[in-house]
């Protein structure tokens, strides 16, 4: 009698499409979540990312991200605000100018077709109304227009279009990523909905009590020339549950299969100096994702 040789069960895959959210400071938790997974021995093929995400997203897949958590290491609010190159213009507070600097230093021209691993980036065409998603070209081009938060960064121009931060459209820009048939989906939403609620609005006055975002605040002159905070809270209250909601539907469109949040009240848009709270953050929630998983 012939020996009936069963089918060996299918090994589980530890090839990863990594999709990486914005959220400003709080995308610092990529590094955490990215240095988790290889720590369990995932390979991460292919990246989108957005915002916050494009940065870390793209300096990974070129190799840069020790290099990035480096500097992020030696940021506190002075070389924040130098960074940021406060340049006021009738639709920006910074202009980005040393950012580009950083950017050029850290990956020079390097072009999104030539990286290691497969990455891609989104921003808002604010010309078309439409999203415009980076294939290729050059890297630190892509990333500047997909972190240019409205009002904040200075607007990129490229030919005919010009470029806001891609969270107008897509902030988790999970249908993006290249996959192949057997790549797991992993998510890193780093603007998920608030985990209490939100209280600031039923303050009659006051300025932001973060030290960042007070910052900021006294950078911009029209904040100081009769508007209440109440006129400020509701304001990026009402931009957050955008973005906040924008994520879910994207979440019920492209379930991943493993998934980690930062609620957008954890930490906040311009805590750049607080990459020693947010960076083991983002590694904690993967971890624990990651267990979670291979327990089941």
């Amino acid at each position: 009698m012939v020996p009936i040789e069963l089918p060996q069960p299918k090994q589980p895959t530890k090839d990863v499409a990594l999709v990486l959210g914005g959220g400003g400071a709080r995308g610092y938790a990529h590094i955490g979540a990215i240095e988790a997974l290889e720590s369990h021995g995932y390979h991460i093929k292919s990246i989108s990312g957005n915002s916050m995400g494009a940065l870390i997203g793209g300096l990974y897949a070129a190799g840069k991200l020790q290099e990035v958590k480096q500097a992020v290491d030696g940021l506190n609010r002075k070389t924040i605000l130098k960074l940021f190159n406060i340049s006021l213009g009738l639709d920006h507070i910074a202009n980005g100018e040393k950012l580009m600097v950083l950017l050029d230093e850290l990956i020079g021209d390097t072009r999104i077709e030539d990286l290691p691993i497969k990455f891609c980036c989104n921003a808002s065409d604010v010309v078309s109304g439409k999203e415009f998603v980076f294939h290729k070209g050059l890297l630190k081009d892509a990333i500047r227009a997909s972190i240019s938060i409205p009002c904040i960064f200075k607007p990129v121009q490229m030919g005919e279009h010009i470029f806001v931060d891609g969270s107008v459209h897509n902030t988790l820009p999970l249908d993006l990523v290249e996959r192949g048939e057997d790549d797991l989906l992993v998510a890193v939403n780093v603007s998920a909905p608030d985990d209490e609620p939100f209280q600031a609005y039923l303050k009659k006055y006051g300025e932001p009590e973060n030290g960042m975002d007070k910052s900021i605040w006294n950078m911009i002159p029209f904040l100081k020339s009769g508007f209440s905070a109440n006129y400020m809270n509701m304001a990026l209250r009402v931009a957050k549950m955008s973005v906040q909601n924008n994520t879910q539907m994207a979440l019920k469109i492209t379930p991943p299969d493993i998934y980690v949040e930062v609620p957008m009240n954890k930490f906040s848009l311009f805590d750049f100096d607080k990459g020693a709270e947010i960076i083991p953050y983002g590694h904690e929630i993967m971890e624990k994702a990651l267990k979670e998983r291979e327990e089941n």
